[in-house]
């Protein structure tokens, strides 16, 4: 599989289209697919047409990233992976326009029941906050194991207006998908997942006894979560959301086995704490803290690990959580340059709202925050 990662960063969206495809033009004949991260600045409406305009394929799918990996860089454009099959592999493409729709969550573990032994990413819109709950309802329908071949993250983006949702739609040919996502299924390759937390619990225990969605409204004996919240904040001079991604909760989850899942603060209302992915009524959590050295630090372990399974891959992705990005500050270039050059490849990826895979033990599907779930792949010579 011959594969490399492009990038242009001009203001008009078919001026850095166009930049891309010499780009492309120069390194190959022809291509098999296309993925493209496309930064919200761009006109959402215009998208579709100009990618069919300038590529003239149907193979492809885009989504909106308010940053993305090229390789060792991060880039505020479009970046675009371009993919060039040399044996029997394929990219097939399942899209849920509407997460809501009455049949999507069998319709979906269908269709990932069928496609067990393939390579299969999910990439998803906002969904209005209800794509995390859809993830962990799809992973009880699975019904094979290991479930080790699933991953991906939620296309990140921003209100242009305040009326508005988030800017996190799927592209793909003559469709915008504004409240699903799209799985893009590689067939005849071989891969590896590794998942990157580097933050570790401190302190108390809360139990969660007020909850609904991804808001936490109070904890313990009826204690007001946002007071216990903005006391962390108090005596800091302007404080932001964003200092509080320094110190995620870390879900203690009751099954034995199962990672711990991080979630990340999105806003801080007097009534209620709103996070970038579910929490539920009886959970138990504590806040967590981890600084650039740690995260660092994780992401070389579990770089070595997908190496010792994947010596030479064709290509890499990484979906890494904007606030663990936040929290590497002036290093964040630093985990995508872990990562090429402990597995020496080529890198796509972009900052998630919420990042989608196995838990640590392949059991189940997980929806994850302040992580990087790095993906190794190698197509395999020979039918699988």
């Amino acid at each position: 599989m011959k594969t490399k990662v492009f990038f242009s960063e001009k203001d008009t969206f078919i001026f850095a289209l166009e930049d891309i495809k010499t780009q492309i033009d120069s390194q190959f004949k022809d291509f098999d697919f296309l993925l493209f991260s496309f930064h919200p600045k761009y006109d959402y409406t215009d998208i579709n047409y100009f990618v069919d305009k300038v590529f003239n394929t149907e193979n492809w799918v885009g989504f909106h990233a308010v940053d993305a990996f090229a390789n060792n860089s991060i880039i505020e454009g479009i970046v675009a992976l371009a993919i060039k099959f040399e044996n029997n592999g394929k990219v097939n493409i399942f899209c849920v326009d509407d997460i809501e729709e009455k049949e999507a969550l069998e319709t979906t573990a269908k269709y990932l029941n069928t496609n067990k032994d393939k390579l299969n990413i999910i990439i998803g819109s906002l969904c209005k906050h209800k794509l995390g709950f859809f993830i962990e309802d799809l992973g009880q329908l699975l019904n094979y194991f290991p479930v080790n071949n699933i991953v991906g993250g939620i296309a990140s983006g921003y209100r242009k207006d305040e009326d508005e949702e988030e800017l996190t739609y799927i592209f793909t040919d003559n469709k915008v998908i504004k409240n699903g996502f799209v799985i893009i299924t590689f067939d005849n390759v071989e891969f590896e997942i590794g998942i990157a937390l580097g933050f570790k619990p401190y302190g108390i225990t809360y139990e969660i006894k007020d909850a609904e969605g991804y808001r936490i409204y109070k904890v313990d004996d009826g204690k007001n979560f946002p007071y216990i919240i903005q006391s962390i904040l108090r005596g800091i001079e302007n404080p932001s959301t964003e200092y509080l991604w320094y110190c995620p909760i870390n879900i203690l989850d009751d099954k034995e086995g199962y990672v711990a899942t991080l979630r990340t603060i999105k806003e801080v209302k007097k009534e209620y704490v709103e996070f970038f992915g579910p929490v539920k009524r009886g959970q138990k959590f504590k806040f967590s803290f981890g600084d650039k050295d740690e995260i660092l630090e994780e992401d070389r372990k579990v770089a070595l690990k997908i190496k010792e399974k994947i010596k030479y891959p064709d290509l890499l992705f990484n979906f890494s959580c904007i606030a663990r990005q936040y929290v590497l500050e002036d290093e964040k270039e630093k985990e995508c340059n872990i990562y090429t050059k402990k597995l020496n490849n080529h890198l796509f990826g972009f900052f998630t709202f919420g990042e989608i895979g196995p838990d640590k033990y392949y059991k189940s599907l997980k929806f994850y925050n302040e992580t990087s779930l790095l993906l190794a792949v190698r197509e395999l010579w020979g039918k699988k």
